[in-house]
């Protein structure tokens, strides 16, 4: 009987420790799954900056953020402007995090006909 309760108690031990392994590892990487918070913006692209990592967009409000403006976000992977030219319609998803804020999954929705490109 002791044998079986060895056994029994081996295997709780090393699932607690497994446990807390896990746990510990998690707190190290120092990455709180709750810390990024991400928007859905829409809005008109006004310039593209790609030398400085930058679109500028005439933005819709973004509830429970930020009023409707114009203001420039980072986007710090420039070949998602790839195909997007002043006057587009775009949507995308806005991160924020306590380092900073950026662009991400810009798509556009609706091209600048191009009669107003000329």
């Amino acid at each position: 009987m002791s044998a079986r309760r060895n056994k029994t108690r081996t295997a709780v031990l090393s699932l607690v420790f497994f446990l807390m392994s896990a746990a510990g590892c998690h707190k190290q990487a120092g990455k709180d799954p709750g810390s990024a918070r991400t928007y859905h913006i829409k809005g008109l692209v006004m310039a593209l900056q790609p030398a400085r990592k930058r679109i500028v967009i005439a933005h819709e409000e973004i509830p429970q953020y930020m009023k409707a403006m114009t203001m420039p976000f980072s986007m710090p992977d420039t070949t998602r402007m790839q195909g997007i030219e002043v006057g587009d319609s775009v949507r995308g998803l806005l991160v924020v995090e306590k380092s900073g804020a950026w662009l991400d999954s810009v798509v556009v929705i609706a091209k600048v006909p191009q009669s107003e490109t000329r």
